[in-house]
């Protein structure tokens, strides 16, 4: 602006954003923010899921741990074809229901090779939860030779 001759000049536009733009910005940070937030709950959750998981797997590993402990021949004495658990499972406040199933392991009548076989030298051994619906089952087998 010149006083001298009294003419007003426009200023030039003054840096920073407009209204518009910042409305815009904030929108789009709120938009992303949200799946983020959620993906914060989500692990600040899992640790508890985690140990659970991992005590769940521990009472299963104990377990075949304790079978896989016991002489060759008292779990031959222990194995059904019928795929029922024989084996007495130690009562365990800590650990939910487990299952063990022991099974001669090798050709059947009709020369399929799997559980229920007639080979007195090969076990299938196999330890999981006993409620399947309550998630993962943990399965754990093994083979055992004499």
């Amino acid at each position: 602006m010149s006083l001298s001759t009294g003419r007003y000049r426009k200023p030039r536009h003054a840096a920073g954003f407009t209204l518009l733009e910042a409305l815009l910005a904030l929108f789009l940070l709120a938009v992303c923010l949200l799946p983020a937030a959620d993906a914060l709950r989500a692990a600040t959750g899992a640790p508890a899921v985690g140990a659970d998981a991992a005590r769940r797997l521990d009472c299963v590993a104990s377990l075949m741990d304790t079978v896989l402990a016991e002489p060759y021949a008292r779990l031959l004495s222990l194995a059904t074809d019928s795929g029922a658990a024989a084996y007495p499972i130690p009562d365990d406040p800590a650990c939910p229901a487990r299952t063990v199933l022991i099974a001669r392991y090798g050709n059947d009548s009709t020369r399929k090779i799997g559980p229920g076989g007639t080979s007195d030298y090969l076990l299938f051994v196999s330890v999981a939860l006993a409620d399947a619906a309550d998630g993962n089952p943990y399965t754990l087998t093994t083979l055992v030779a004499r």
